[in-house]
Order: C-alpha cells, then sequence, then structure tokens
C-alpha cells in the first residue's frame, strides 16, 4: 500500500511540477503582450482598467453552489456522480530569491484533477494562469473583503500567504469559474501544491526518468533517442517551447509523456522500502490539507487505472484580450461546461 501511496502523490506532484515550469503561459505568449503585477497581500492593488465586480461576502471556505443538484444545460439533464474526489494542484510562483525580496506568491499553475471513485476514471484539467475571472481579496480571518476581475493566479496571492488563506481563496476562485455562474457544481475538496525550488529534487530522489525524444531538445537530447531525465535537464525537457515544432502543443505533450514516464518508474521499482524514503522528499516541498487516510483511499482509484488511459484537458477554445495593457486568457463558458458535465455529472 505505500507503494501505491506514493506512486499517487509522485504523479500529483509532477503535474503541479509540470506546470510550475511552464503552464504559466499556456497557449502563446500569454504575458508577453502586456505586463503583470506582483502581488502579496490582501492590501495590493488592481491593476489599471480593472472593474469590480458585485461585492460577494461571507467566508472563503464558505461553497454557495453546494446545494445545486441535478442541473438542466442545452435541453439535456444531468445528475452529480456520487463518489468523484477533486484535487486542485497548484505550482506557486515562489523560491528562495521570491521569498529573500519579498516578492510574495501566485499560484502559475492550476490543474484540477478529478477521481473517479466509482469507474476509476482520473481527469486532469489545465487552467492558464492568465484566465480572466473574479477573485477575491480577504482579511486575516479569511472573510472575504472585496472582489475583483484579475488574472485567476492573483487568488492565491489575495488569501495571504501559504500559512493563510492563499490555498483556500485559490480554490474559490477555480470552483467559481468553472461553475460558470453557478450553472454547475465543481466542489473542489483538497489542494496540494508545490514552489519551483522542489522541481529538480524530486526528478532526483527517484534517480530520473527515461524518455524517448519525440523531437530534438536543446541540451537535453535529440529526437529518436532516449534520455534520464535529471535535475535541471528535466525542467528544460518540460519547460521549452520556443524550439519545439508546435510550440506550446509540444510541450504539453512532453508533460504527459512525462508524468506517464514517472508512474512506470516508480511502478518499476518494485522494492517497498523505497516508498518511505520517496514519501519523505515529497512532503519537504508541498503543502497540502490531504491526510494520510485519504491518500490510502485514494491510492485504489489510481492502481486500477491505467497510466495510458488518463485524460488530459486542455482550454483552447477561448480568446486572448488585453485591458489596460494587461494579456488576458478569456476561457470558453461552453467549452468548460462540456469538461466538467464530463467529469462531473452523468446524463438523465
Amino acid at each position: 500500500m505505500k507503494k501505491s501511496v506514493v506512486i499517487v502523490l509522485a504523479v500529483v506532484l509532477v503535474a503541479v511540477m509540470l506546470g510550475a515550469c511552464s503552464l504559466g503561459d499556456t497557449l502563446g505568449d500569454l504575458a508577453e503582450e502586456g505586463g503583470g503585477v506582483t502581488l502579496s497581500s490582501s492590501n495590493d492593488v488592481a491593476p489599471a482598467g480593472e472593474e469590480a465586480p458585485v461585492q460577494v461576502d461571507g467566508h472563503v471556505t464558505e461553497d454557495t453552489n453546494e446545494n445545486l443538484g441535478i442541473v438542466e444545460i442545452n435541453g439535456e439533464t444531468y445528475e452529480p456522480k456520487g463518489n468523484v474526489t477533486n484535487i486542485l494542484l497548484m505550482g506557486i510562483d515562489s523560491d528562495a530569491d521570491r521569498v529573500k525580496n519579498n516578492q510574495g506568491w501566485r499560484s502559475d499553475m492550476l490543474m484540477l484533477v478529478t477521481m473517479d471513485n466509482d469507474t476509476n476514471k482520473i481527469t486532469c484539467t489545465s487552467i492558464p494562469r492568465d484566465t480572466r475571472a473574479d477573485v477575491h481579496k480577504l482579511d486575516g480571518d479569511g472573510n472575504i473583503t472585496s472582489t475583483v476581475t484579475e488574472k485567476i493566479n492573483h487568488a492565491y496571492a489575495y488569501g495571504g500567504g501559504p500559512n493563510k488563506y492563499s490555498a483556500q481563496n485559490a480554490m474559490r476562485g477555480v470552483e467559481e469559474l468553472l461553475e460558470c455562474g453557478g450553472m454547475i457544481n465543481v466542489p473542489i475538496d483538497y489542494y496540494i501544491s508545490i514552489d519551483l525550488d522542489g522541481v529538480p529534487k524530486l526528478a532526483n530522489a527517484i534517480g530520473g526518468v527515461e524518455v524517448t525524444l519525440d523531437q530534438s531538445v536543446p541540451d537535453v537530447g535529440k529526437k529518436g533517442e532516449t534520455v534520464t531525465l535529471k535535475g535541471e535537464t528535466t525542467r528544460k525537457f518540460l519547460q521549452n517551447r520556443y524550439d519545439m515544432d508546435n510550440g506550446e502543443f509540444a510541450r504539453q505533450k512532453h508533460e504527459q509523456q512525462f508524468i506517464k514516464s514517472l508512474a512506470r518508474e516508480i511502478k518499476s521499482m518494485g522494492a517497498v522500502e523505497a516508498a518511505p524514503e520517496l514519501y519523505d522528499t515529497f512532503i519537504k516541498f508541498m503543502r497540502t490539507d490531504v491526510d494520510m487516510d485519504t491518500v490510502l483511499g485514494l491510492a485504489s482509484v489510481l492502481d486500477n487505472t491505467s497510466i495510458d488511459e488518463m485524460q488530459f484537458n486542455l482550454m483552447q477554445d477561448g480568446n486572448a484580450e488585453v485591458i489596460g495593457g494587461t494579456w488576458y486568457y478569456r476561457a470558453s463558458q461552453d467549452e468548460m461546461i462540456k469538461m466538467m458535465l464530463e467529469a462531473l455529472y452523468n446524463k438523465v
């Protein structure tokens, strides 16, 4: 069972690593057409040109849509699946240098992992960091003081930091984005986050990950070559898009390839005694509200899931917007609804 726990954490944490390194600019040159802002507390000011929507009160951990049951979308009726777990994975834009310079935290990668405990299906839905969304500012007790329309990765910054309500504020922001104005319910049960400093060390902890290159990657290897990714080489493989055919889509393919290869690597170890060491390594670089009993329960889902059949969703139907000199990604409501209905609902 320990081995299963490590496999679960490995796949989850690698997904976070991938996003922290690369999904921050999903679907094009996200931040290159305009500046961003560095936010570090609930006292930061929204970028020029932003308009605050209707005030939302209450505590950040409240689920205002939790009582929504059967829904009707486009003339079809759907009911929530009864045994699903949602985990929000976050790659945090923070490392030793940012902490030293008091530059704050942003969740530059967001990925919702949906685990269907009845069918053993795992769905991973990536949310671009620059997605335009309503995010909440909080006081020190987690109460919502105001709501602004900004990039969704700022929600983490407005939560007061990793030891306050940053994770919960990011969870709330993603929930409300994917619920599309309350049309459906997308409850997020847990979160797992990791800072950029942990990426090379996590790769080294299992002795590297073997992949066969579908195209040449500078400083990694040539097309057709099988290489073992370790440390900074891992980041170069996952992060490079400028030198790749098909750019961003090639990089996302590398992310999925790496996740699958890592899972296979751990399963091939066979030595149960390796599990505690790997688990201890992961714990050093992540924050989570998932307790061990929950991890053990979720492990059975992954045990009964084919890694090759994991579903990866990417938002591709949205549009770019530049507001006040800042680049945003406007997600497609139809696309989000379709993804969430498939992952979380059954047609009646």
